[in-house]
């Protein structure tokens, strides 16, 4: 008599980690594109993203991780 195997997908744990930055990703791409505009009459349009907490910042300079 064959046994049955049950599927095992993962451990729960890496599938939440991965909805959790996909809601983060989603959420930072979104408010990204609303506010593309934003630094248009405060710095000639001149920005660059900050990750954390997800925001334009109306100077020159590169993508950021810091508060």
């Amino acid at each position: 008599m064959a046994r049955s195997h049950a599927f095992k997908p993962g451990h729960p744990l890496v599938f939440w980690a991965f909805i959790l930055v996909l809601v983060f990703l989603f959420y930072t791409g979104t408010r990204a594109m609303i506010t593309r505009n934003d630094c248009d009459s405060v710095s000639n349009g001149v920005k660059h993203w900050k990750v954390v907490p997800g925001e334009w910042v109306c100077t020159s300079g590169t993508v950021t991780f810091d508060n």
